[in-house]
C-alpha cells in the first residue's frame, strides 16, 4: 500500500475529533439530535481547520446506518463510501474552478434527484466565495426552495464575498484559528502515536510557523520528518524552514538592552551572510517581542506565550529589562520594520534603519517622567504610562540648578499640565544640540514658570471675584462640577474671578495659569462646563474663558524693561534651566507671542 501522509491518515472522522471548534461541534451535534439540521450552512475560517472535514463529518452523521445520530459509526457502506470520497450523495465541488452559471444549472438538475444510497444528498461547495455574479443568482432559487433530503454546506475563507442573498438563507459558522497550545498537543499526540521522536521545541518552531492551521503544522510535520529521520530536532527544523535561531533573537534583545547600535548592525550583516529571509526574521522578531510582551504582562507561567515550556523562564528574564511601554513600542517599530522590508526596495538598509530605531527607542522616557524627575518626584519605572517620549539622559544635579529663594517649588500636577499643553501648542521646542538649537517664547515659559510658581515681583490674584455672579453661586458650579468632573473642578479652581455678561459665563485665568486655560478650552471641556454651569444657575449660557488684560510675567516688560532683560530673567528660571540642562539645548529668543 502507498505512503498516506499525515495529514490525511489523521484527518478526523467524528464531531470528536475535531480540534478546537467545540462551537460549531456542540451546535451541529444538537441539530442532528432534535431533527432540527437547516437545510444550507456556510463554513468559514482560515485554511486547514476543519471547515471541509466537519462537512463530510455531517454527511456521514446523516447518512450512517445507525443515524442519523451524532456519533456515525465509520463502519458501515454509507460511512466508509463518504470517508473514501466516492459516494454518490455526497457531491463535493470545487467551486474555484466550477464558477459559471452553466456548472450551477447542472448542480440544480442534479439534486432534483432523490439520493441513491443514503437519507440526504449533501452537497459540499469548497471555496463558495469564488463563483461568479451570474451563478450565484442562479443558485439563489434553490437554496431559498431546496429539493427535499439535499443540504448545501459552502465552505469559504472569505465570506464577506459572499453576495447578501446567499448569506441571509443559510446558517453561517465561523471556525476559529487553533492556538499554539492547541497545536503543540495535537503534534506531541501524533508522535507518541506513530513513536517517532520529536524535540520540544522543534514542536514550538512548527507550530509557530502553521500560524493556527492545523493542516498546515502537520504537512510542516511530515515534512520534517522526511528531513530528519525518526528523531526530529529543533535545529534542524529550523534550518529546514528557515526560521532563525532562538540566540540570534536573543542577541537582538540583548544588543537593545545595551543600546548597542553596532551589535544590532552586526546582526544584520551575520543575518545575510548565512542566507537567512529578512522578512521571516522580522516575523520571527515580532513573535519574539510578543512573548516578551505575554511573559511581563501575563507571568511567565502564561498559555498565551507562543514558546515550549522550556523557554519561558529564559522569556521572562529577557523581559524584566523593559518596561511595558517598551516592548509595546518595540512590537510597534517592527511591525513597520516588517511592512517596509516586504513592500520596499533594499530590504537590508529598512532593515537596518528600524533595528535602530529599536536601540534608540530603550532610550525613551515619557514627558511627564523628566518633568517629574525635575521637579524632584519620584515615578517608578513599572508605572509609566504610555504617551509622548523623549530620549532620557542622566538627570542633571540638584546643585547645577540655582533657584531664587523667592521662588517656591513647583507642584508636580501643574508641571506635567503645563508641559503637556505646551507640548500640543508646538511653541516650546526644546531639542538637542546634534538636532537644532531651543527656541523658547515668552508666553508658553510664562506658562512653565508659573507651574513651578509665580515669578519674582508676580502678583497672581487668585481669589475668587465675581460680577453679576454671588459668591454663592460661583460656589454652588464649583461643587456641582467636582460632583461629576474632577479633573475640570481642578483647572477651575485656578480661576482668578468668574463674570456674568448677557448670558455669557466668564472665567478669568491669569498669564501664569495660560497651560490651565488652554487645557479647559478643550471642545469637550467646554461643553461640560456649560452644561453643568447652565444647569446650576437655571438658564441656558454660554461659557468662555479669557486671559487677564496684563500678563503677569510681562507687566514689568510692557512698563519698560527691555528685551536683556527679560532673557536675563528667563536665565535665571529654575525650571527653564533644568530643562536646557537636562535636554542640552540652549535660549535661542526670548518674544511676546505676536511679535515677529
Amino acid at each position: 500500500m502507498s505512503h498516506q501522509v499525515i495529514a490525511r491518515k489523521f484527518r478526523p472522522q467524528t464531531f470528536a475529533e475535531l480540534v478546537g471548534q467545540q462551537h460549531v461541534v456542540r451546535t451541529l451535534e444538537n441539530a442532528i439530535r432534535t431533527g432540527r439540521v437547516a437545510h444550507a450552512y456556510i463554513f468559514s475560517g482560515a485554511r486547514g481547520v476543519g471547515k471541509t472535514t466537519t462537512a463530510r463529518i455531517l454527511a456521514k452523521a446523516l447518512n450512517c446506518v445507525q443515524g442519523p445520530t451524532p456519533q456515525p459509526c465509520n463502519q458501515c457502506p454509507s460511512c466508509l463510501e463518504i470517508a473514501a470520497s466516492n459516494s454518490l450523495d455526497v457531491l463535493e465541488i470545487d467551486a474555484a474552478s466550477n464558477r459559471g452559471i452553466d456548472q450551477v444549472r447542472e448542480l440544480r438538475e442534479m439534486v432534483r434527484y432523490a439520493p441513491v444510497g443514503g437519507r440526504h444528498k449533501v452537497v459540499i461547495l469548497d471555496e463558495a466565495h469564488m463563483l461568479t455574479a451570474e451563478a450565484s443568482n442562479a443558485l439563489l432559487k434553490t437554496l431559498e426552495e431546496p429539493p427535499e433530503k439535499v443540504i448545501f454546506v459552502m465552505a469559504t475563507t472569505e465570506p464577506e464575498k459572499l453576495v447578501d442573498t446567499i448569506r441571509s438563507r443559510a446558517q453561517h459558522f465561523h471556525f476559529r484559528a487553533l492556538s499554539f497550545a492547541e497545536i503543540v498537543r495535537t503534534l506531541e499526540a501524533i508522535a507518541k502515536q506513530e513513536a517517532f521522536g520529536v524535540e520540544p521545541g522543534a514542536l514550538a518552531v512548527i507550530a509557530r510557523a502553521a500560524d493556527g492551521s492545523l493542516r498546515d503544522a502537520l504537512s510542516l510535520l511530515e515534512q520534517a520528518l522526511a528531513y530528519c529521520g525518526d528523531r526530529v530536532a529543533e535545529a534542524q527544523v529550523r534550518d529546514l524552514l528557515g526560521v532563525v535561531a532562538s540566540a540570534i533573537l536573543d542577541e537582538l534583545t540583548a544588543a537593545i538592552e545595551a543600546h548597542s547600535a553596532g551589535q544590532a548592525l552586526a546582526l544584520v550583516h551575520r543575518l545575510l551572510a548565512d542566507g537567512q529571509n529578512l522578512q521571516q526574521f522580522c516575523r520571527e522578531a515580532i513573535g519574539h517581542f510578543r512573548n516578551l510582551l505575554l511573559a511581563r504582562v501575563c507571568g511567565p507561567d502564561s498559555d498565551l506565550i507562543a514558546a515550549a515550556p522550556e523557554e519561558h523562564p529564559r522569556l521572562a528574564r529577557a523581559a524584566a529589562a523593559f518596561s511595558e511601554e517598551d516592548l509595546t513600542r518595540f512590537f510597534q517599530i517592527l511591525l513597520q520594520t516588517e511592512d517596509d522590508v516586504r513592500h520596499k526596495p533594499d530590504p537590508r538598509l529598512h532593515l537596518e534603519m528600524g533595528l535602530l530605531r529599536l536601540v534608540q527607542a530603550a532610550r525613551l522616557a515619557p514627558l511627564e517622567e523628566v518633568i517629574a524627575g525635575l521637579s524632584g518626584e519620584v515615578v517608578p519605572r513599572a508605572s509609566r504610562r504610555s504617551g509622548s517620549s523623549i530620549l532620557a539622559g542622566p538627570p542633571p544635579a540638584p546643585a547645577a540648578i540655582p533657584a531664587p529663594a523667592a521662588t517656591p517649588a513647583a507642584s508636580a500636577p501643574e508641571m506635567r499640565a503645563a508641559a503637556a499643553a505646551a507640548q500640543r501648542s508646538g511653541v516650546v521646542k526644546v531639542a538637542s544640540e546634534a538636532t537644532v538649537d531651543a527656541k523658547v517664547e515668552a508666553p508658553v515659559s510664562a506658562a512653565v514658570s508659573a507651574a513651578a510658581g509665580p515669578s519674582p515681583g508676580a502678583g497672581a490674584r487668585l481669589t475668587n471675584s465675581s460680577d453679576g455672579l454671588e459668591a454663592a453661586q460661583v460656589a454652588a458650579i464649583k461643587t456641582a462640577i467636582a460632583s461629576q468632573q474632577r479633573f475640570l473642578a481642578e483647572l477651575v479652581e485656578h480661576a482668578s474671578r468668574w463674570e456674568l455678561d448677557n448670558g455669557e459665563v466668564r472665567l478669568y485665568f491669569p498669564t501664569e495659569r495660560r497651560a490651565l486655560a488652554e487645557l479647559l478650552q478643550a471642545r469637550e471641556s467646554m461643553e461640560k462646563l456649560r452644561t453643568i454651569t447652565s444647569g446650576v444657575l437655571g438658564q441656558p449660557l454660554r461659557v468662555c474663558v479669557k486671559l487677564e488684560a496684563a500678563p503677569v510675567l510681562l507687566s514689568s516688560v510692557r512698563a519698560g524693561q527691555n528685551a536683556r532683560e527679560l532673557r536675563a530673567r528667563f536665565e535665571q528660571d529654575p525650571i527653564v534651566r533644568a530643562m536646557l540642562e537636562r535636554f542640552g539645548g540652549r535660549i535661542v529668543e526670548v518674544k511676546r507671542r505676536g511679535e515677529d
